[in-house]
């Protein structure tokens, strides 16, 4: 079975959270709490990911007392993961992912900050590139239970 594999800019990224440098960090972990991703990228005045806020560098600023309304988003960001762009192949995100033991890669579009694909965006791409489920509106139904909603 031949397979066309996709590039990223093809694939609904989910995790489009971000903050720029001056944010509290409060309203970092209250985004993240929000949605219920892991991370997300910090972005200069030019829409450029220049680090990342986690939920392990929110914890570890806790822990060490600090009062997260008083820190700015660049004041505890770790150092950005690889970014990627659009053009990226699905291919060589997962192998990036893999690689470095990643859980979302940010994505640029022109230069400009698009959002952070994830593991689970790119595991959707793939079962949809292979087509063993049908997948709609966020459902998964198996080969088997399509046919007979078919029927």
């Amino acid at each position: 079975m031949e397979t066309v594999f996709k590039t990223v800019g093809e694939v609904r990224i989910t995790n489009t959270l971000s903050v720029s440098e001056g944010t509290i960090a409060y309203e970092a972990a209250v985004k993240l709490l929000q949605t219920g991703f892991q991370g997300l990228s910090v972005l200069d005045s030019e829409m450029r990911v220049i680090g990342k806020i986690t939920e392990i560098d929110l914890l570890k600023a806790l822990k060490a007392g600090q009062d997260l309304k008083q820190i700015l988003a660049e004041e505890m960001m770790s150092p950005p993961p690889p970014i990627i762009t659009s053009e990226t192949s699905l291919t060589e995100a997962v192998e990036i992912m893999e690689s470095q033991h990643l859980l979302r890669l940010p994505v640029l579009k022109e230069g400009c900050f698009v959002g952070n694909i994830t593991r689970h965006d790119l595991l959707r791409a793939w079962l949809e590139i292979w087509n063993p489920w049908n997948i709609k509106e966020g459902e998964w139904v198996s080969p088997r239970a399509a046919k007979n909603l078919k029927s």
